[in-house]
């Protein structure tokens, strides 16, 4: 990001000294250490970078967002990728192929953001414009046909508006499984404004949603988009930092209210000062809630905010004290010590770039020393693995002022750990129940390494089974061990493990990744679900005992997860068996660009039929053709709160009549009353409220409906009516000419899915 500069060296002024301000010589303990000349072409001026393997080859290419202007257009300049030939030549150097693989295509580019548009599997790129000389330039990747060269089409995909923007983020804000837009509009300069949502349509072609972000306030000098769920609840609130005094708060925060439609939360961050150029997310203190960290605060310093959604359940922030003093830019979170929690590296305008160790509880302790010392103009950082080491580099770019330093760089991890920490799940959003006719969809919160502008360099997939019974079989842990010793299964299937040792065990999966751990009492048993087509084995402590479960056979379903936003993954998992399934079993894996590995473990789903079906016969009423019967629309939902609704319809107009039902299913035998056929169970028999139907008296023109969800989120007095009840339902009405005086419909069948 971009700030008002001070020219930064007295170094400057003397060429020796400049020598050595430029290019000081790093030390044996220096860690990340500057490597001259490694990335190739003319030096411009530089407000973004972005690490993304564009061609599939195993190394990481970088991006970068070159254009001149602080508060006003400047030069324009080519838009720039730079290919990584580490895997192609075994030794890591980079070839400037801008107009090979992008055209020649220039603008006042400020950021550049990626991401599977189309869902190709092809990573795809967009840089942000400001200044409104250009729209946003979409670059869409020619995938197999052509690896790593793109099409430029953001004007055919619907970028069509030129605007001021400095930032964007790929996310999905609708949980639809593919991934918008959100753009800010209000660079440095330009008139207020607020950000922009453009809707995917599922192959890469975007639609403006101009209501999205209806209630966000006009605010100024936007610098930053961050798409993460700031609230706990598994959808993405945006989250952008701002240079400027802004009326409602410096800052936006907007909470998604899970369809894409946003409401204002700024007033919950801290003041801050004016002068932000950039904030990251991510958990700083281990608490599995997001903290942010601000840099260019008051007086040139930065300083972290807390989260206290944990454990305070409710979303609330406190600031931390600040602390630096040099004009810094951005932000990016890297584990350089690979202990388990972010440090923060800062890209500054000083005499060197800044590392901070995070001790933990907000305490940072600076480490800058690792880094060699190169006075220039930050405006950006990223962190990435380039040289394929397991450690994590440092990719910076430069601007503005010093032009002599505009060269970017690359810090090479020399002399920290190797990363051989996997991937934590911090948090699983799973459905209990589910509709067999569509995907499941599951949710994932990952911790990584390194986090910055939500690039984690995770890749993400489930392996998923569905079943037309449970499948179960059962091994002892006897006082001598395993029997049977060892097991053989088809995917999907659960084994459990009844501990008869006459002691507590603790069991655990011994294949990595597929590893697990649990403490079972004697005379109690554990459940292990198991889906990965290998033998795992398995062991008890104390005792020393060991058995294997081979899995083999079956038909097993490997899904892509798809990078939703900051941290988060969603996963769409098919129901191979249609209306035959009844148990989907998965397990989800993450990979980090070290090779680490994680899986999850017994993720289970019953498989509902969620719609709605038919059955018994409707007796005629008395008018003359007058034959009412059941329909309905939406999807039964335990949790939408509305949007199914049953009716029943034609009957006879202005009667008095009302739905009945009950969870214990269709009667055996219909019961014939004097008015109709009874085909539901009268076992737990309840009623919904009379009511009396639309039409007109005399005439085959009214209608009986409720909306089955809103009954169930507001009755409160059926036990039974719980999320997976199987729901048989008719409606009964006044029908005076009839046999009885009333009259019921045919009979109606189905779940209350989650």
């Amino acid at each position: 990001m971009t700030s008002a500069r001070l020219t930064p060296a007295p170094c400057l002024r003397l060429p020796a000294a400049a020598a050595l301000c430029a290019l000081a010589v790093p030390s044996p303990a220096q860690q990340l250490q500057y490597q001259p000349g490694l990335i190739p072409g003319t030096a411009r001026w530089s407000e973004g970078v972005e690490a993304a393997d564009v061609d599939n080859d195993g190394d990481l290419d970088l991006f970068f967002a070159d254009g001149e202007g602080l508060s006003s257009a400047g030069t324009q300049r080519q838009n720039v990728l730079v290919i990584n030939k580490k895997v192609e030549t075994g030794t890591l150097s980079f070839a400037d192929e801008s107009l090979a693989r992008l055209g020649a295509h220039v603008s006042n580019a400020k950021g550049v953001t990626t991401g599977d548009i189309d869902g190709d599997g092809w990573v795809d790129a967009l840089f942000s414009n400001a200044f409104n000389t250009s729209p946003a330039s979409l670059y869409v990747n020619q995938g197999a046909a052509s690896p790593g060269f793109f099409t430029f089409d953001g004007v055919a995909r619907g970028f069509t508006t030129a605007i001021a923007a400095g930032g964007a983020m790929f996310a999905d804000v609708d949980d639809d499984g593919d991934l918008d837009l959100v753009i800010n509009s209000s660079y440095l300069g330009s008139i207020a404004g607020k950000p922009r949502l453009y809707r995917n349509d599922g192959a890469g072609f975007f639609t403006l949603d101009t209501a999205a972000f209806a209630a966000a306030a006009l605010k100024s000098s936007h610098m930053d988009v961050q798409m993460v769920d700031v609230d706990g609840d598994f959808d993405l609130d945006f989250f952008g930092a701002n240079r400027a005094s802004n009326l409602g708060g410096n800052h936006f925060l907007m909470l998604n209210d899970g369809s894409g439609t946003f409401s204002d939360n700024s007033a919950t961050l801290p003041v801050t000062s004016a002068n932000v150029y950039e904030a990251e997310v991510g958990d700083l203190d281990g608490d599995k809630d997001i903290d942010l960290f601000f840099v260019s605060l008051s007086g040139f310093s930065e300083g972290a905010v807390k989260n206290n959604l944990v454990p305070s359940g409710t979303l609330s922030f406190t600031s931390q004290a600040s602390f630096g003093s040099d004009d810094d830019n951005e932000i990016a979170q890297i584990d350089y010590d690979v202990d388990g929690d972010y440090d923060i590296l800062v890209g500054s305008l000083g005499a060197r770039e800044k590392l901070y160790r995070n001790d933990g509880a907000f305490s940072f302790v600076d480490q800058s020393a690792q880094i060699t010392a190169v006075s220039d103009s930050t405006l950006d950082c990223t962190v990435a693995d380039l040289d394929n080491d397991g450690r994590y580099d440092l990719i910076t770019a430069q601007g503005e002022s010093n032009s002599a330093q505009w060269a970017n760089k690359v810090y090479l991890n020399v002399g920290g750990p190797q990363d051989n920490r996997a991937p934590e799940v911090v948090a699983l959003l799973s459905p209990a129940l589910a509709d067999k006719a569509i995907p499941i969809v599951v949710h994932a919160k990952v911790r990584d390494q390194v986090l910055d502008d939500g690039v984690d360099h995770l890749t993400a997939s489930a392996r998923s089974v569905a079943l037309a019974a449970p499948a179960t079989v059962n091994v002892t842990l006897t006082p001598t061990g395993f029997s049977p010793p060892v097991t053989s299964i088809a995917p999907g299937t659960s084994v459990v493990f009844a501990n008869a040792s006459g002691a507590t065990r603790t069991l655990s999966g011994t294949t990595a990744p597929y590893t697990w751990s649990v403490v079972v009492p004697d005379g109690q048993s554990y459940e292990h679900f198991f889906v990965a087509q290998v033998s795992h084995g398995i062991a008890a402590v104390p005792g020393g005992f060991n058995t294997t479960v081979n899995v083999s056979g079956g038909s097993v379903t490997t899904t892509p997860g798809l990078h939703e936003g900051v941290s988060q993954y969603r996963f769409g998992l098919p129901n191979t068996l249609g209306a035959s399934g009844v148990r989907l079993v998965y397990e989800l894996e993450f990979r980090d660009w070290a090779g680490n590995r994680t899986v999850t473990t017994n993720g289970v789903v019953a498989l509902l039929s969620c719609g709605f079906s038919t059955y018994c016969t409707s007796k005629p009423s008395s008018l003359p053709g007058c034959v009412p019967a059941l329909q309905a629309s939406g999807t039964p939902s335990a949790s939408a709160g509305s949007g199914f609704v049953v009716r029943a319809a034609p009957l006879p107009g202005s009667k008095v009549g009302l739905f009945v039902y009950t969870t214990q299913g269709a009667a055996q035998t219909p019961l014939q009353l004097a008015y109709g056929w009874l085909c539901i169970s009268t076992s737990g028999l309840r009623r919904i409220a009379s009511q009396l139907s639309t039409g007109t008296p005399g005439l085959c023109d009214g209608e009986l409906s409720v909306d089955f969800n809103h009954y169930y989120a507001t009755q409160g007095g059926d036990p039974t009516l719980v999320p997976g009840a199987s729901v048989d339902l008719q409606a009964w009405y006044r029908d005076p000419q009839s046999a009885g005086g009333a009259n019921l419909t045919n009979a109606g069948t189905f779940h209350m899915c989650p």
